[in-house]
């Protein structure tokens, strides 16, 4: 994935109206936010990444943009590392399709994300992410991965769904690159208490596998079964995810898969806002070893505050 390919799509999205509709006089405000996320797995590798925002025009949670500046901190058994970075961020929409992005760099790469999706029935969404490799050898060596594929909603009568995905991931050292495939089957199993049973899937494979100091076996693969819930109470937003199923790779049998999530939105009170989520897997990531036992576990808190 060639970095100017990458920078013309951000740009293509933090360029765009904010909103079509919007009047010339309409009020605008604008408001701070931060973003706080840490990861820890089994393998020793944590990462820490402290962020803090403002939002030059603010109309909605849907339609900003503004500045954002933050703090990487990577650490494993024996190293640690950290970096810092700064963002064009913002979200609006073209043409009917809602958009969201950040553009900017730690000093040294283009880094960023960004995606665009429809809002009719059939939700069909472009992203492109870009990031510093997790590894020892990649925060050292600057090593930047990209992520990038679509995805599409199918709706398939009143109490079924699913969503198909794919992508293709490179990792900025040698000529590695993984394709992905994800699928998820929703049957809303009691809609009025939100609660929902799922079929996960996921696979990749890696072109080049075992390159650097990542996690890549020649393939990977899971299935899991899925309850999922989401209740709206006085305005707030609970849901809660738990999983059991299979995983297995090229290096290794089929083994357990688990996975927990929740998570907490509040609604806007006084122009403030406020997104807790957490969880547990133990599906490899690329900093991981991926073999025998292994567990991620994850947090992230999210503030705006519009004054």
């Amino acid at each position: 994935m060639k970095t100017g390919i990458l920078a013309t799509a951000l740009w293509l999205a933090l360029a765009a109206p904010a909103r079509a509709d919007e009047a010339d006089d309409a009020p605008s405000r604008q408001a701070v936010r931060s973003d706080l996320w840490f990861g820890s797995d089994t393998d020793d590798t944590e990462v820490r990444k402290y962020a803090l925002g403002w939002d030059v025009r603010h109309d909605d949670l849907g339609h900003w943009w503004g500045v954002k500046v933050e703090r990487a901190d990577y650490s494993g058994a024996g190293w640690s590392e950290s970096e810092d970075r700064a963002y064009l961020s913002g979200a609006g929409e073209l043409g009917g399709w809602l958009w969201e992005g950040d553009v900017g760099g730690n000093g040294h790469d283009l880094l960023g994300r960004a995606s665009i999706h429809s809002q009719d029935e059939r939700r069909k969404e472009f992203f492109v992410e870009r990031d510093v490799l997790e590894t020892r050898g990649g925060v050292e060596n600057g090593w930047v991965q990209t992520f990038a594929g679509a995805a599409i909603d199918l709706p398939m009568g009143e109490r079924w769904s699913a969503t198909a995905l794919a992508g293709v991931q490179d990792f900025g050292v040698g000529d590695n690159l993984r394709s992905h495939l994800r699928g998820t089957v929703v049957y809303a199993l009691a809609p009025e208490q939100g609660l929902s049973l799922q079929l996960r899937t996921r696979y990749y494979r890696n072109s080049d596998p075992y390159e650097a100091d990542y996690y890549s076996p020649q393939w990977y693969g899971q299935a899991l079964g899925v309850l999922g819930w989401r209740r709206h109470v006085g305005g707030y937003q609970w849901s809660a995810r738990a999983g059991w199923g299979r995983q297995r790779s090229s290096d290794e049998g089929w083994k357990r898969a688990r996975l927990f999530e929740v998570g907490l939105q509040t609604p806007r009170w006084k122009n403030a806002w406020l997104q807790i989520d957490a969880g547990y897997t133990d599906t490899p990531v690329p900093t991981s070893s991926g073999i025998g036992s292994y567990a991620y576990r994850y947090a992230r808190l999210q503030a705006v505050l519009a004054f």
